[in-house]
């Protein structure tokens, strides 16, 4: 990143975007702060393969493992390609198919993502949770299986990246918190973080975007609509919790009945990054 960012960012270089998913406060039905998530544990971030020796030395002290990789074969081919990072066993989670990631369909969400108002990304955003689900289980039950270090310390801790860190991922984290009782308004607030994130490349982006067929022949107007799809608007994060409320009757129950989790692996999620005491989660570990 070009310059440093307070945390919940983590300055990487080489990177943008790039944050620790812990510290939001986890609430009762009344309000009441209960705990806050485990940090030093899940981050999430852009596509890493532009790392450098320093960032990855970064990395690797932030007790970062595994990555899972969201994006589309046709992304990555258009990307150049992933780069291995030496310590980091990367995992290929595509929410999306190569045929459902046409340049049709591409372009399709490209209008989703950046029309007014909410209604067109929260389509786009239950689209993610349904084609993503079945590899949204791989990452949760890989958290789930993780053993906190004892006493804040890093690791050890995965990454989850899409192409910018912002929608895809957005979708998954947004979901989680949820699901660990972090309220609407965080859950918004910290997806909008990626409006900092973001800031350092943003225009690299937008200019990209207005290549594109989408945004090209509509002049400024098209640009508009290119800056509104590299944002991260808090209200459309709001709109998608009000979706998934609607449709699974709760982040729960859509990790339970999309992603196919079991009561127990639900609760161990919980415990791993619900700030629960190391100790015992270490005796459910081992039981």
């Amino acid at each position: 990143m070009d310059s440093e960012l307070p945390p919940p960012f983590v300055t990487v270089p080489s990177l943008t975007n790039l944050r620790d998913m812990g510290g939001w406060p986890i609430v009762d039905s009344n309000g009441t702060v209960l705990s806050t998530v485990r940090k030093h544990i899940l981050y999430r971030g852009p596509d890493p393969s532009p790392v450098s020796d320093t960032g990855l030395a970064k990395l690797h002290e932030l007790g970062i493992t595994t990555s899972f990789d969201l994006r589309s074969k046709p992304q990555i081919d258009k990307a150049g390609g992933y780069k291995e990072l030496a310590g980091i066993q990367r995992t290929w989670c595509p929410v999306f198919s190569e045929a459902d990631y046409s340049p049709q369909k591409a372009a399709a969400r490209y209008v989703q993502y950046s029309s007014d108002g909410t209604e067109g990304i929260v389509e786009a955003f239950t689209d993610i949770l349904v084609h993503g689900a079945p590899v949204f289980r791989n990452v949760l039950l890989h958290v789930a299986a993780l053993t906190p270090a004892a006493d804040g310390a890093a690791g050890p801790a995965c990454l989850v990246h899409c192409t910018t860190g912002n929608n895809r991922t957005g979708v998954l984290m947004g979901v989680l918190l949820s699901l660990l009782g972090v309220h609407d308004r965080d859950i918004a607030a910290e997806y909008a973080l990626s409006n900092a994130g973001l800031a350092p490349i943003r225009q690299r982006v937008v200019s990209r975007l207005v290549k594109s067929p989408v945004f090209a022949n509509d002049g400024e107007a098209g640009r508009a609509r290119a800056e509104r799809m590299v944002g991260a608007r808090e209200e459309s994060m709001l709109a998608m919790l009000e979706m998934v409320r609607r449709r699974w009757g709760s982040a729960e129950r859509y990790v339970r009945d999309a992603c196919g989790l079991t009561d127990d692996e639900v609760e161990r999620l919980k415990w791993v990054l619900g700030g629960g005491d190391v100790g015992e989660c270490l005796e459910k570990a081992a039981s």
